[in-house]
């Protein structure tokens, strides 16, 4: 009798205490916090994966939401820092306030961060993150590891489903690595010639599948390219036989374009986020679509 008591007092305080109620600032940590929390969770995004996540304006419904946040997942690396300052002011929740168990850096997770940039940065040389790239999540061996760290902090907020947390955790990480064993194998054949991308956005991604980059249109992250760079960096790919300049849905795909034909290469217009595209509605989803449109340019 006392053991069901107990259990009975046991749920009765899940239920009173209700799901978990998780802001992302994007999609595919809204994706990852919706696998590791299941239906323990509630998922809010605060970024469409259609807008670039540099310059979400921020809106007081996007304040309004993350006020009711028990945790906060965010990108972190200063990817978010000209909106999520402004709204975590605006939501007045302390819960999800610096040094708080209800904000999550999820950069905190990497074990390797690209691009930290040495001495003096100024803004002549563009949108330069001082703490390196932030865009780590696409490399999905790092979605592994944020899923983890996800699943701990939740387990911290609610300890009576510590075990589903990390069980979740750990059957997306088994469910994502022969994933990535075979995108790996997909990519061998645009490992055959440098590439070139609109601007800097790929780096992780290039990394983990081994892919040369010989430069990028807009070379200084933010600020418009000069005729004379555009002009550079077409001779350089027409000698290196460069075949895909790739880009993200919101670049400016007109640039990318025009630069893409002079140099006789293909614009492939990649989905760098999970809903960025038709066909990137989930976190493999979207590498699938990565490695289909790569080796489908390179084969054109």
């Amino acid at each position: 009798m006392k053991h069901l008591l107990l259990a009975l007092a046991f749920l009765a305080s899940t239920a009173a205490a209700g799901p978990l109620k998780v802001v992302c600032t994007v999609t595919d940590l809204g994706w990852l916090a919706a696998e590791v929390g299941g239906d323990d969770v509630e998922i809010i995004v605060l970024c469409p994966g259609e807008y670039d996540p540099h310059f979400l304006p921020a809106k007081p419904s996007l304040a309004r939401k993350l006020g009711k946040a028990d945790l906060l997942c965010y990108n972190g690396l200063e990817l978010e820092v000209g909106w999520l300052p402004v709204l975590i002011d605006k939501a007045r929740n302390t819960k999800v306030r610096d040094g708080q168990s209800g904000h999550l850096d999820c950069a905190h997770a990497l074990e390797h961060i690209l691009e930290v940039p040495e001495g003096e940065i100024s803004r002549a040389q563009g949108d330069v993150h001082p703490h390196g790239n932030p865009h780590y999540l696409l490399d999905p061996r790092n979605g592994i590891l944020v899923a983890h760290l996800m699943a701990e902090r939740m387990a911290e907020l609610r300890p009576e489903l510590a075990d589903g947390f990390r069980d979740r955790a750990d059957a997306l990480e088994a469910d994502l690595l022969p994933r990535i064993a075979a995108w790996e194998g997909a990519a061998a054949s645009p490992r055959a010639h440098p590439l070139v991308h609109y601007t800097k956005q790929w780096e992780y991604l290039e990394a983990w599948l081994g892919l040369a980059c010989l430069g990028a249109v807009e070379h200084r992250p933010g600020i418009s390219p000069s005729p004379r760079h555009v002009d550079e960096l077409v001779t350089q790919a027409k000698y290196a036989g460069v075949t895909q300049l790739i880009a993200a849905p919101w670049n400016h795909l007109d640039i990318g374009q025009k630069a893409a034909d002079r140099m006789g290469a293909s614009l492939v217009i990649l989905p760098a986020a999970v809903d960025s595209q038709d066909g990137a509605d989930s976190y493999p989803a979207m590498f699938d679509l990565i490695l289909t449109r790569l080796t489908t340019a390179e084969e054109d």
